[in-house]
């Protein structure tokens, strides 16, 4: 009998393993604290988005608990105009694992300065691909969606293709009345900020499929697996693997330096290229600097660090 029960008991616990989800959302809601409001409302809000990002399958793979993808999404309300109406910021992150280490890499890290939605407390979020249902729905799915691409084209070239274009599919299925009164659906609704990271949410996605830009998505691939995850091996063939990255890079600055996920690559990567690089001989430190400098001049003077170890 008791072996049974642990049998039992064991394949239980290897069904949940296969069942889990990809995310491992931590969700953050940081409320104003000038408006006399309950905090109960934003803890239920919480609750609902975390169990909305974690509890929902997004893709047909199977997952094990340990491979779920570590997120963080903080959403910073500014403003409520009337009950129910909220005016908000939002900040997405991801994190990879890097192979053979207990270090991770940030995929991901961007700003949403239009993150505004209606919704009553406890209200259940329905979402469906094919259609639209709310406005905080749709900015839901959207990032889940956006984590998994980035995730996914960390591993794979072109890996993050399906959830790039349900992505997209998600922002041409707002209607236009919605897109009119919540900024970011539309091409026109403003780009990427050099300093912060923030985007345009159809922007994003149409610069990631657009074929012109192929060689970012390439560059991204070789950044991460035959990069990052190589240096544990072998630190100097790693980094001669993320130089050449870079050095692909520079054709697409040239094109266009205002490319969002260019942009938000390298507002993501910053430190992390400080700390690779600081670790190799001078001449090609100097080298790197010049290269880092040239693509991402808003951290220049942070490249200059560098030089100085």
């Amino acid at each position: 009998m008791k072996k049974f029960l642990l049998a039992f008991i064991t394949l239980c616990s290897l069904h949940i393993v296969a069942v889990a989800q990809e995310l491992n959302c931590t969700v953050t809601i940081n409320s104003p604290k000038n408006q006399n409001i309950d905090p109960q409302i934003f803890k239920n809000m919480e609750t609902y988005i975390r169990e909305f990002m974690n509890g929902r399958k997004w893709t047909n793979d199977t997952y094990k608990d340990v491979e779920r993808i570590k997120c963080n999404l903080i959403i910073n309300i500014t403003e409520m105009p009337t009950e129910g109406e909220y005016k908000a910021t939002a900040i997405i992150q991801s994190l990879r694992p890097i192979f053979n280490s207990n270090i991770t890499t940030m995929l991901l890290n961007l700003q949403d300065k239009t993150f505004d939605f209606v919704y009553a407390d406890m209200q259940n979020l329905d979402y469906n691909d094919n259609g639209y249902t709310s406005q905080l729905t749709s900015l839901l799915a959207y990032y889940a969606y956006i984590i998994l691409a980035y995730d996914y084209e960390s591993f794979a070239k072109d890996g993050g293709t399906p959830y790039l274009l349900r992505a997209q599919q998600l922002c041409n299925n707002v209607p236009a009345n919605e897109k009119s009164k919540y900024k970011g659906w539309n091409q026109f609704d403003g780009g990427v900020s050099f300093t912060t990271g923030t985007i345009n949410r159809y922007v994003l996605v149409d610069n990631w499929l657009n074929p012109r830009y192929k060689d970012f998505r390439t560059a991204f691939y070789a950044y991460h697996l035959n990069g990052l995850d190589r240096m544990y091996n072998d630190a100097a063939q790693g980094r001669g693997v993320i130089t050449s990255s870079l050095t692909m890079l520079q054709k697409i600055n040239a094109d266009n330096p205002s490319l969002t996920p260019l942009r938000n690559f390298f507002f993501s990567k910053n430190s992390e290229l400080i700390n690779i690089y600081s670790k190799c001989d001078m001449a090609e430190r100097a080298v790197v600097i010049t290269l880092l400098s040239t693509l991402d001049p808003t951290n220049g003077d942070k490249y200059k660090q560098i030089g100085k170890n």
